[in-house]
């Protein structure tokens, strides 16, 4: 299908819709319907707008879309959505939630893009952008997906962690958790029965919020805070994403479950002594112990991330005579092992401070996984402080986390 011939359908569905409503009558034209027709009155003109484009520009309308093939696999509807991304913004949402309407124009055309409501927000639009060419001779990058930009720089996705956007409803993550083992077997000789067994892990959306509080003034100056509402959004959003991976969260709802962080899940725990935490080998062979030959076979496939008084602890403490100087982290790092750190994931008590989390990277791809929700909802608040003229925007959007293999995953403990 040509893009001027998805344009003429989604046209004519929108003329038909609006003929179905000017035949209503009565009581039957409620507050509800008057707003749909300002929302497709709206959308009507953009089309009107896209068909004249076409026109004008003299695009083939019987070419139909093409696909390319590699590892760059870009087709017509996908570089057509890319196009529409570049025009949008950030601000075009937030100033129609403060105005308290549906987004129009481009941002209106990139949410029928995505297939989600005019009322939407797309989370996509708080990923960064992505730095490759987008021509018909790229095909030799793979484009990274949105949510996998906008975490890139988390320590759940360095711990493993995948990241997935999910469509309304619960969605289900198989995962054959046991199977049959290979033999050898003599001519004649039957195979014996394989024993599969399929599990299967929910994930049930929960709900999480970004609040942000704009003046009058603000609203009118919205296209010059573009880069840092972006930049701040998506700054509470993956902060707060990342840290309930590890430690948990409270749902928010009474109707819904909690996260259930690593902190917390029922995985594998070492536990090293408050004695031992400051000696090289009784560490080290800590770590030795998740090595088993099939999600690790060495200290490399090992994805460690510790709290930041660990860090801190293995860094400044020398563990061998003061000519050397030798620190608990140099030795580990000799050894091996690498990590980073991140702040906020221990117990913080005295004697149950976690060290570190532990991903074997071997096969841990849909070992844990955040499913996210492909777009949230700006909710206006314009009556909490309308005395100062300010208005409250939450952005509100659904997520989980499950761990189909617990066995991927493993985490460190300091006990008295």
């Amino acid at each position: 299908m040509t893009p001027k011939m998805k344009l003429e359908l989604r046209r004519s569905e929108v003329r038909k819709r609006l003929a179905a409503i000017a035949a209503l009558e009565g009581d039957e034209f409620t507050d509800e319907v008057r707003e749909e027709v300002g929302k497709l009155r709206g959308e009507l003109e953009t089309l009107e707008e896209r068909a004249q484009a076409l026109i004008l520009s003299g695009d083939d309308d019987a070419k139909p879309e093409t696909r390319q093939t590699g590892d760059g696999e870009r087709d017509g509807e996908a570089r057509e959505r890319a196009e529409l991304r570049s025009k949008v913004k950030l601000g075009g949402y937030v100033a129609a939630a403060i105005e308290g309407r549906a987004a129009g124009g481009a941002e209106s055309e990139y949410n029928s893009a995505l297939g989600i409501g005019a009322d939407r927000f797309p989370l996509e639009l708080l990923a960064p952008a992505e730095d490759r060419a987008t021509t018909d001779t790229d095909t030799q990058t793979t484009p990274r997906r949105w949510l996998d930009r906008l975490f890139a720089e988390t320590a759940a996705m360095r711990l493993g962690i995948t990241f997935e956007s999910v469509p309304e409803g619960v969605s289900s993550f198989p995962l054959t958790t046991a199977g049959a083992s290979f033999a050898m077997k003599e001519r004649g000789a039957a195979a014996a029965d394989a024993a599969w067994t399929i599990g299967v892990v929910e994930a049930k959306p929960k709900r999480a919020t970004v609040r942000a509080v704009f003046s009058i003034e603000d609203a009118a100056r919205l296209p010059g805070l573009e880069d840092s509402l972006t930049r701040d959004a998506r700054k509470a959003m993956t902060e707060g994403v990342d840290r309930a991976i590890f430690v948990g969260a409270d749902a928010g709802s009474a109707d819904t479950a909690d996260i259930t962080g690593l902190q917390t899940a029922t995985i594998t725990e070492a536990t090293i002594t408050q004695t031992n935490k400051v000696k090289g080998p009784e560490t080290l062979a800590e770590f030795a112990g998740m090595v088993d030959g099939t999600g690790a076979m060495n200290f490399a496939d090992l994805r460690v991330v510790t709290s930041v008084g660990a860090w801190r602890l293995w860094e400044s403490t020398v563990i061998n005579s003061a000519a050397d100087n030798m620190t608990l982290a140099a030795f580990l790092r000799a050894a091996g092992l690498s990590w980073s750190s991140r702040d906020g994931i221990d117990t913080n008590t005295a004697n149950g401070d976690f060290g570190a989390f532990v991903g074997k990277s071997r096969g841990i791809a849909g070992a844990g996984v955040a499913a996210v929700r492909e777009s949230g909802m700006l909710i206006r608040d314009p009556y909490t402080d309308a005395a100062k003229g300010e208005v409250a925007l939450t952005l509100v959007y659904l997520w989980d986390l499950v761990l189909p293999r617990t066995a991927s995953f493993q985490r460190v403990k300091f006990v008295t």
